[in-house]
C-alpha cells in the first residue's frame, strides 16, 4: 500500500515536472522570436540606454499619425466605425506610449543584461497576456457598439473580468516555471533526468492509457492526446475547449488542470 502511494507521488510529481518543462520551452520559443524580430534594432545599438525611449517617441509619433488618417477617412466616408476606433485610440494614446516603453525597454534589458532581466520575465510576460486580454476586450466592445450584437458585448465582459485573474494565475506559473528551470540546470538533475528518460513508463498489454500528444502539439498536447484517444480531429477539442474559455474561463483552468495531471506520451518526442 505504502509503495502505491509512493509511485503515486512519484507519477504526479513527474508530471508536474513535464507541464512546468514544457511552459518553459512554450516562453521560451516565443522569447527567442521575439529576440530574432528585435535582434538588429538600430536605436538599441547606435543609443544604447536611450535607445528604447526614442523608438517609443517615433512609435508614438506613428500612432499619432494613424490616428490622424483614420480621422481623414472618417471625414470623407462617415463611418461610424472609424469614429469609435479613433475615440478608443485617442483617449489612449498615454497608455499605449508606456506600453511602448515599457516593452522597448524589457526587450533591451532581456538582451543586454539577460540574468539581471531573468527574474523579471515572468512579469513581463504576465503583463503582456493582460494587454492581449485588454485589447480582446476593447475590440469586442468596439464591434458591439458598432453592430448592436449583445453577445459581443457580454464576451467583453467576460474577457474584462478574466484579465486580473489570468494576469496573477501567468504571473504565478511563470515563476513556478523559472523556479524549475533554474532547478533543471543542476548537474544532479540532468543526469537523473536523462537516466530516468531512458526508460518506458508504459505497460505492454495493460489497459489503454490517455497520454498527451508530443506530435500534435500547440501548447501541452492536451488536445491532441485527447484526440488521438477517441480517434476525433484534435481542432474539435481545441475549438471546445476556446468555447469553455469564454464560458466563465473554464476551458483555461481545465486546460492547464489536464496539462499537469495528464502524462506525456512516452513513445514522441518532446524535446522540439
Amino acid at each position: 500500500m505504502a509503495k502505491a502511494r509512493k509511485a503515486k507521488r512519484k507519477a504526479a510529481n513527474k508530471r508536474i515536472e513535464h507541464f512546468a518543462e514544457e511552459v518553459g520551452a512554450a516562453g521560451e520559443r516565443i522569447g527567442k522570436r521575439m529576440e530574432r524580430e528585435y535582434a538588429d534594432n538600430w536605436f538599441h545599438r547606435t543609443f544604447g540606454l536611450a535607445g528604447p525611449l526614442i523608438s517609443s517617441v517615433l512609435g508614438l509619433l506613428f500612432f499619432g499619425l494613424l490616428i490622424w488618417l483614420i480621422g481623414f477617412l472618417n471625414n470623407v466616408i462617415a463611418s461610424p466605425l472609424l469614429g469609435i476606433i479613433q475615440s478608443f485610440l485617442s483617449n489612449n494614446i498615454g497608455l499605449f506610449f508606456m506600453m511602448f516603453i515599457f516593452f522597448s525597454y524589457t526587450s533591451y534589458f532581456s538582451r543586454h543584461s539577460p540574468r539581471g532581466y531573468a527574474p523579471f520575465s515572468p512579469l513581463v510576460a504576465a503583463v503582456g497576456i493582460a494587454i492581449g486580454f485588454w485589447l480582446s476586450q476593447n475590440a469586442l466592445s468596439i464591434t458591439a457598439a458598432y453592430t448592436g450584437v449583445a453577445g459581443l458585448s457580454t464576451a467583453a465582459a467576460v474577457l474584462q473580468s478574466l484579465t486580473y485573474p489570468i494576469f496573477l494565475l501567468a504571473l504565478i506559473i511563470g515563476y513556478l516555471v523559472l523556479v524549475a528551470k533554474i532547478s533543471t540546470n543542476r548537474p544532479l538533475y540532468r543526469e537523473t533526468r536523462r537516466v530516468a528518460m531512458r526508460s518506458n513508463p508504459s505497460r505492454r498489454g495493460g489497459p489503454r492509457r490517455l497520454y498527451r500528444s508530443g506530435n500534435d502539439r500547440i501548447l501541452g498536447g492536451v488536445c491532441g492526446g485527447i484526440g488521438e484517444y477517441f480517434d476525433i480531429d484534435p481542432v474539435i477539442v481545441r475549438l471546445l475547449f476556446v468555447a469553455l474559455a469564454f464560458a466563465g474561463g473554464a476551458g483555461i483552468i481545465l486546460y492547464i488542470l489536464a496539462w499537469i495531471i495528464i502524462p506525456r506520451n512516452p513513445h514522441h518526442r518532446w524535446n522540439r
